[in-house]
């Protein structure tokens, strides 16, 4: 009998332990979750009671903040479908998302959540009628303006960082969408084929092109250094496992700094070869390409097959950018900036503070180094071949008069219309203070289409007085 009460006990005390460690599961790693949880009905009272804080541009421009309206208040976006990606919406309907979303509890005045104080926050702040912490933001909401409004009527995404810092100074992705119309024109947003609601900047997954010739420069150079003086002799093509890869803009004896300026699919695909699949995705992964990395809205990371998946072929065309490698713009202007950096690759961030409505700063985001894929030696000889892609090469639409300017074009082919057009470069070459990625879905040559983009957007960070 007493066995059995012994049994008894240890079942109970182990249904409660389990219990113990359930509830505290909850309260500290699901918290926002449920924070953010649309039947959440105490979020809905304090959403009522508090005046949400304010999402600020980087020059103290409003964004997002909450107006009365009689008794009723609304929250409103000066920029409208120009930043609606970044700071999301606010609905009773449709919850959140954007940084409205992942900064609910600092705009809600919830500095330490549920987790922090037993869930009396939101009683307090109720109660007391309390105003919310505004969030400051690294973007310059007058260069996203600009971003944006260079894609015109074309579906693409603009990402402009300070390479030093990670500081994303522009994220514009279009088509956009307005966050006061999203209860009203929730189900044409959803419906509409362009997809409007998908921040391609952060989300949008494409093929890179010759942009990933970056990538693979660095992996062969890290591999065998000599190669930097080997010379090439092109065909105009390239054919692996019987299909052949055309490259009618690179014919001829080249080293590799002319075969990178022209874009020869034949030289680089030959050394994505010779560097092999595990040492081709193993440079991928040093910059991050395939990896998650922390930053302040949602955002997806590149897809690259595995080793043992990746057929000669495939490797071939992986080298250049195509296959089944997808990369977001928001991956490639991390590629280019780390080189823009010396080699050191940045953490992007969009949130620079978070302050309190008397102006006190409670949080600040400081710069975090994710790691370092090529050593600031490479990454000046993979620098001065990009300068040589602008100042002779596929790039010359970015070029800037009296400004050394640094990038790779793309024109990545796809199942589904024209290629995309792509440029990530930097500006200035020697001293770096934006790096820059663009792509025009179907818009062809990325020379002739991305770069120009890129190249008002270097310009106007450029001419910015510090």
């Amino acid at each position: 009998m007493d066995r059995n009460i012994v049994r008894i006990a240890g079942i109970l005390f182990s249904a409660f332990f389990t219990v113990m460690v359930y509830l505290t599961y909850i309260q500290v790693f699901q918290a926002d979750d449920l924070l953010n949880h649309p039947r959440n009905k105490r979020l809905q009272f304090l959403e009522e009671a508090v005046i949400r804080g304010r999402i600020i541009d980087s020059r103290g421009r409003v964004m997002a903040e909450t107006v009365n309206t009689g008794n009723n208040s609304q929250r409103v976006y000066p920029y409208g479908e120009i930043t609606g990606h970044i700071t999301g919406y606010v609905s009773k309907k449709y919850a959140r998302w954007g940084l409205e979303s992942s900064y609910n509890r600092e705009m809600l005045g919830l500095a330490g959540g549920l987790a922090g104080d037993g869930g009396w926050a939101i009683e307090r702040a109720i109660s007391s009628g309390q105003h919310g912490n505004d969030i400051i933001l690294s973007l310059d909401a007058e260069l996203q303006a600009k971003a944006y409004n260079l894609l015109g009527d074309r579906k693409g995404a603009v990402v402009a960082i300070e390479p030093s810092t990670g500081r994303v100074l522009a994220m514009a992705s279009r088509p956009g969408f307005n966050p006061e119309d999203i209860e009203i024109k929730w189900d044409d947003l959803r419906e509409d084929p362009d997809s409007p609601l998908l921040n391609r900047a952060s989300q949008g997954l494409y093929p890179p092109g010759s942009a990933m010739k970056v990538v693979t420069a660095a992996g062969i150079l890290q591999a065998e250094p000599e190669t930097i003086n080997r010379i090439f002799d092109a065909p105009g093509y390239v054919i692996i496992e019987g299909r052949r890869i055309e490259d009618k803009q690179a014919v001829g004896r080249m080293g590799l700094r002319e075969a990178f300026a022209r874009s020869s699919n034949y030289v680089f695909s030959t050394l994505g070869l010779e560097l092999g699949a595990q040492a081709f995705l193993k440079t991928a992964r040093e910059f991050w390409m395939t990896k998650d990395f922390p930053f302040d809205i949602y955002s997806e990371s590149g897809r690259i097959p595995k080793p043992e998946d990746m057929s000669r072929l495939e490797l071939g065309e992986s080298a250049i950018g195509q296959g089944r490698v997808l990369v977001t713009p928001l991956n490639m202007a991390m590629v280019v900036g780390a080189i823009a950096n010396g080699g050191e690759l940045m953490a992007p961030v969009l949130v620079d503070e978070v302050r309190k409505p008397d102006g006190s700063v409670i949080k600040t985001n400081r710069p975090q180094v994710l790691g370092t894929p090529v050593d600031r030696q490479l990454a000046g000889i993979i620098r001065e071949m990009m300068v040589s892609v602008v100042k002779d090469g596929t790039g010359k639409a970015a070029a800037i008069k009296g400004v050394e300017v640094a990038g790779k074009t793309g024109s990545a082919e796809n199942p589904h219309g024209q290629p995309h057009a792509w440029f990530i470069g930097f500006a200035p070459a020697d001293s770096p203070r934006v790096a820059v990625a663009v792509i025009i879905e179907n818009g062809g040559a990325g020379g002739k289409q991305a770069a120009p983009v890129a190249r008002e957007i270097m310009k106007s960070v450029i001419g910015q007085k510090r």
